[in-house]
């Protein structure tokens, strides 16, 4: 007889922590897609940077601006992980239902209350 934990099959309304679970989830999910970017573009941009100094090397223009063109793919790109960096960012589930105004009362309360003998 073999013991087995499956997992239980969704509901359709689901309990407020189910949901937070599966937000987290969600969170994860694109977190890990994001390093995954973030990491794709730091090794593509040595790549990039490399072949742009070979050619410059090769070329005999490494002290011209306009031809470390590898700075275009850096600025473009750039942009684009860090836009995705904001998305995944903004997405966060809340780690708490409480708002910040009860999170304040409560930090207030709590050291009132170590304060007082």
């Amino acid at each position: 007889m073999s013991t087995s934990n499956h997992a239980r099959p969704p509901t359709a309304g689901g309990t407020p922590d189910d949901q937070r679970r599966e937000e987290a989830r969600q969170y994860v999910r694109e977190l890990r897609v994001f390093y995954i970017h973030a990491s794709v573009f730091a090794v593509g941009m040595v790549i990039i940077f490399l072949v742009n100094l070979a050619t410059n090397v090769a070329a005999g223009i490494t002290g011209e601006w306009w031809a470390w063109w590898s700075a275009w793919a850096l600025l473009g790109w750039g942009i684009a992980v860090g836009i995705h960096g904001l998305v995944v960012r903004l997405s966060r589930p809340d780690s708490s239902p409480s708002t910040w105004e009860q999170q304040q009362i409560d930090k207030i309360l709590s050291s009132q209350e170590t304060e007082q003998p």
